[in-house]
């Protein structure tokens, strides 16, 4: 059994900084890469891994580019980042052209085509409105982008960082209770329902002429 307190004392929680957008995209990068959404969008052969990589840099780099919302988890002792995850507030992120002119848009688009660039764009906005659709609410917090290391995994780190930060936020937050997030990976599933959290839907999306496994769920507080 997980010792909370011990685990409490061991690591902790704080904001990324922006030097440490690289190493936190290769945890996403190596978390993620077994999703089968992502094989979807980089379907070139050994383009996946470094598709992925620019992917989470550029997500990091845009998300947290007005205000830190992406915190990470480490071991008190070495230091070491084992884990991540990222809250996003009910009034979603805004950026700028000038934002996207940053995260080498144009050299991406050289290596992998607009048609990656255009399915990884709805995708992603096919699978909010899909979650959206499913809260039926217009304000909720959106959990994405949670990772641990796998040499950390099964320590129960993930759940103590995850459940500390829903527990933070049902003190300071009075108006929206609500906490959504969707996923493609029946393990996940699991470890979300461990924690509280409500599956909505599930089975098969039908992404273009593709189809994938994804659950929508929801926390209330």
């Amino acid at each position: 059994m997980i010792d909370k307190e011990v685990l409490g004392k061991n690591i902790r929680i704080e904001e990324m900084k922006t030097g440490e957008i690289n190493q936190v995209a290769i945890i996403l990068t190596n978390a993620f890469e077994t999703n089968p959404a992502y094989s979807l969008i980089f379907n070139r052969t050994g383009k996946l891994r470094e598709g992925l990589l620019w992917l989470f840099k550029t997500n990091l780099f845009l998300i947290n580019r007005r205000q830190t919302l992406t915190k990470v988890i480490k071991e008190n002792d070495s230091n070491k980042i084992t884990g991540t995850f990222t809250l996003i507030p009910p009034k979603g992120i805004k950026n700028t052209l000038s934002d996207y002119l940053h995260t080498g848009l144009f050299r991406f688009i050289l290596q992998f085509g607009f048609r990656t660039l255009f399915k990884m764009l709805g995708m992603d906005s096919f699978n909010k409105n899909t979650l959206k659709n499913s809260v039926k609410a217009e304000k909720y917090y959106y959990l994405s982008m949670v990772a641990i290391k796998e040499e950390y995994r099964g320590k129960g780190i993930g759940s103590f960082a995850v459940k500390r930060c829903l527990d933070e936020l049902s003190k300071t937050e009075k108006e929206c209770r609500l906490v959504g997030l969707t996923t493609q990976l029946p393990e996940n599933v699991a470890f979300y329902s461990r924690l509280g959290f409500e599956t909505l839907d599930e089975g098969y999306v039908a992404f273009k002429k593709h189809k994938y496994s994804n659950w929508n769920m929801i926390y209330f507080f």
